[in-house]
């Protein structure tokens, strides 16, 4: 799925971009997995509004995955029934 590999791609970019600039901001005061932390809160509110088209592109490919699933299933069950 490579809309899945986009979507976790950019969520990795971001959060590597907010946890470096949290890096150079607060490297003095915080030890690394505070930092880690706040970056990953960050990450996951920023990706809210940041990544949305991504979001949506993804929802919309596991969507369609799962309807074409759910009509194979349906027409097996057809057709076992007919048999």
């Amino acid at each position: 799925m490579k809309e899945f590999a986009i979507y976790t791609g950019l969520r990795l970019a971001l959060f590597v971009v907010s946890f470096g600039i949290l890096w150079v901001a607060f490297h003095n005061w915080l030890t690394i997995w505070p930092l880690a932390l706040l970056a990953l809160v960050i990450t996951s509110i920023l990706s809210l509004f940041v990544l949305r088209s991504a979001r949506e592109r993804l929802a919309g490919k596991i969507e369609s995955r799962a309807d074409r699933m759910a009509a194979r299933i349906e027409a097996s069950r057809k057709a076992e029934d007919d048999d």
